[in-house]
């Protein structure tokens, strides 16, 4: 197995693509197997879909927009114009398999489509992958989770990260070797000949402030403690969304601030799904990234700027300790949330600086979402937002 990243800042689509992955051909002596691809919303996603299709046939490309920029460990490419980045991956013995599927009104069965036919590309019908990697269109992560579950069970592990814009209101997309895509899941089963070792996580601290929920619709949450629910997040807060009471956006200052979901424990430390705050309408309810169920115990978490910055090193680090020994690094994804991101956006170089810190010379691809998914234990795959999710692949 051999791992290497690229990346262009290039205007166009085109030749932001070709650039990319001249030097990535160059990094690995020859075309990869499977591509992993994050570019901006400024690039046409049509453009990309056609230069992806002059690869060969046996490349297999997997491709999604992320916010604003990308980073791999030559720095952050976006953020002041487009930005594209690869990492490719050359394994004679492994086996990788990429299927798109429109999510239409049935996610569920989208994500059990893609599943299958995600291992079928591989050539391994019948035997489970190591992992699968998962881009989706934000909204319905939820059920492609169960979906992929119906096709292969609970235990086989699924990372990934939603499709991203500049903005919520902005265009997501995804790809797949010459076919761009919108309103989908896209979906890589990896059958490598190394070792691959994750983790997932958030940098946020449970508050004292909790509540049980007794009304939820879907993302949706009326009331907290049988009181509008804005308004409570708004008491607990200290008034941090007073502007936004009666209806607006609270995405960005809510990215410190989220609720999260107890989740289970690691040895003796607690996790918690964490769920951010998107929205408050005109009657003070509150809309989320993530689903919300009646009976769900909620908690106020709290983060700072130095503790996302920090955390992504932690999990890169937890990664590799949970790695079967011997194990060395060849190239890592990378998940950063685009809401924390957001919030750190003027210290992202700081972001990958803790990255390299881990992984020293090992190249990775990172880009920032919409949604995160991973497992916290093996068995359990969800959803979740404002954390940070990375695939290790080795030897």
């Amino acid at each position: 197995m051999k791992i290497a990243t690229s990346a262009s800042t290039a205007a166009t689509a085109g030749a932001a693509f070709d650039e990319a992955m001249s030097a990535l051909r160059a990094s690995l002596g020859a075309a990869p197997d499977h591509v992993f691809l994050s570019y901006t919303e400024r690039h046409d996603v049509g453009e990309l879909a056609r230069a992806t299709a002059a690869l060969p046939a046996s490349v297999r490309v997997h491709g999604s927009s992320s916010c604003l920029s990308v980073m791999t460990s030559a720095g952050v490419h976006g953020m002041s114009g487009p930005g594209l980045a690869l990492l490719g991956v050359s394994d004679a013995q492994g086996a990788y398999g990429v299927a798109a599927e429109p999510i239409g009104g049935a996610p569920r069965e989208a994500g059990a489509r893609a599943a299958r036919r995600a291992i079928e590309d591989a050539g391994r019908a019948g035997e489970l992958p190591a992992l699968f990697w998962l881009t989706a269109q934000t909204g319905a992560e939820e059920d492609i989770l169960l979906g992929i579950a119906d096709v292969v069970g609970p235990n086989v592990p699924v990372f990934g990260g939603s499709s991203a814009a500049d903005s919520l209101g902005g265009r997501q997309s995804q790809l797949e070797r010459g076919r761009a895509c919108e309103g989908s899941v896209v979906l890589s089963a990896l059958y490598p000949s190394g070792e691959l070792s994750y983790a997932f996580s958030s940098g946020y601290a449970p508050t004292e402030h909790r509540c049980r929920v007794t009304r939820a619709a879907g993302r949706r949450l009326p009331e907290i403690d049988g009181l509008p629910a804005a308004e409570v997040y708004n008491r607990w807060t200290g008034g941090l969304i007073s502007a936004q009471l009666g209806g607006g956006s609270i995405l960005e200052q809510t990215a410190l601030h989220p609720l999260g979901r107890p989740s289970g424990w690691i040895g003796k430390i607690p996790q918690f799904l964490l769920i951010h705050p998107s929205t408050v309408e005109e009657d003070n309810s509150m809309t989320f990234s993530a689903n919300i169920h009646e009976g769900d115990e909620l908690v106020l978490m709290s983060g700072s700027r130095e503790s996302l910055i920090g955390r992504v090193r932690s999990v890169v680090d937890a990664a590799l300790e949970s790695a079967p020994r011997p194990f060395r690094p060849q190239g890592a994804l990378v998940i950063f949330c685009a809401g924390c991101m957001l919030a750190v956006r003027d210290e992202l170089d700081r972001v990958v600086e803790g990255v390299i810190a881990s992984l020293g010379a090992t190249p990775f691809l990172g880009r920032f979402t919409f949604g995160e998914q991973g497992c916290f234990t093996r068995g359990r795959n969800q959803h979740a937002n404002l954390s940070i999710a990375v695939l290790l692949l080795g030897q």
